[in-house]
């Protein structure tokens, strides 16, 4: 009890001083949104910057567009991360010890240093391109990755950054499995997917939920990623707001809170169906106290 109190005392100011910023962050934002702007001598609340957003149909399509990216990439990595940290727990081989230390690599660089390599890789000048004329494959033609409409660059990024996260992340918890668990299961007559639905799943989902929902709500806001390997035609949400307040007009201010206020709102929630899924679905809260 004694060790308890004596960590919560010497963590409250590190506590007290960023939840005081955090709010009051929080607070001038949701105040801008609806209008609230003493400086440009704004008083009155009002929900028309609200009801621009949503009426604005390139802000719909920005938003779907952002959403699915984001969803996509974040659901294949985690099922990917899933797959690898099994087969690494069930492999003895060298390739799975190297494997298991070579994702701790991504980790430790950041999102631009990553996009920086996948440029100088699969850009239309650059090394795969070259080492493709160097080998004489000219009929070959790389496809457009870095600007294409599609956002498969995006994708394929975010996938080679997060992929390692979920993996150490659920790896964490796969290692601590009994075997015997799968070995009963296996003697009493369960099929592969039996296994997988009644006894791994159950086990590892409030973790690869959790995971899926850090990856998705970094991606859903992340900036620097869409803004050099996106489509200027095809811009993430991101991107669009973060233009909006390169423009330097004080009269949008209400506006851009307004969309921020959006993002956060959309990434709350969707974290917030998610664990309800988890509470739901074999492995949940729920199915464990029934």
């Amino acid at each position: 009890m004694q060790t308890k109190r004596t960590f919560g005392l010497l963590i409250a100011p590190f506590v007290v001083f960023t939840s005081v910023f955090f709010l009051i962050a929080v607070g001038k934002t949701v105040s801008l949104s609806f209008g609230y702007d003493p400086l440009l001598g704004h008083h009155q609340i009002t929900w028309r910057y609200y009801q621009a957003i949503f009426a604005n149909k390139t802000f719909i399509r920005t938003l779907l567009r952002t959403f699915s990216v984001t969803f996509l990439s974040s659901l294949l990595a985690s099922l990917i991360g899933l797959r690898l940290a099994f087969l690494i727990k069930r492999s003895q081989s060298w390739g799975a010890r190297f494997l298991s230390r070579i994702a701790n690599v991504p980790l430790v660089l950041p999102h631009i240093f990553m996009v920086l390599v996948f440029i100088w890789c699969f850009d239309q000048t650059g090394l795969l391109v070259r080492l493709i004329h160097l080998l004489g494959w000219h009929q070959f033609q790389l496809p457009v990755l870095i600007g294409d409409p599609y956002q498969v660059g995006i994708l394929l990024t975010y996938l080679w950054k997060e992929t390692p996260y979920v993996l150490l992340t659920l790896l964490l918890v796969v290692r601590q499995l009994e075997d015997d668990y799968f070995l009963a299961a296996k003697n009493l007559g369960a099929n592969r997917w039996q296994r997988l639905w009644y006894v791994e799943w159950p086990l590892v989902q409030p973790a690869f939920f959790n995971a899926l929902i850090i990856v998705f709500s970094f991606s859903f806001g992340a900036y620097e990623v869409p803004a050099l390997l996106g489509s200027q035609k095809y811009e993430l949400l991101p991107v669009m707001i973060y233009d909006l307040y390169q423009q330097s007009d004080l009269t949008l201010r209400p506006l851009i809170m307004s969309f921020n206020v959006v993002i956060s709102v959309i990434a709350i929630g969707f974290a917030g169906l998610l664990l309800g899924l988890s509470w739901w679905l074999p492995g949940g809260r729920r199915r464990q106290r029934t």
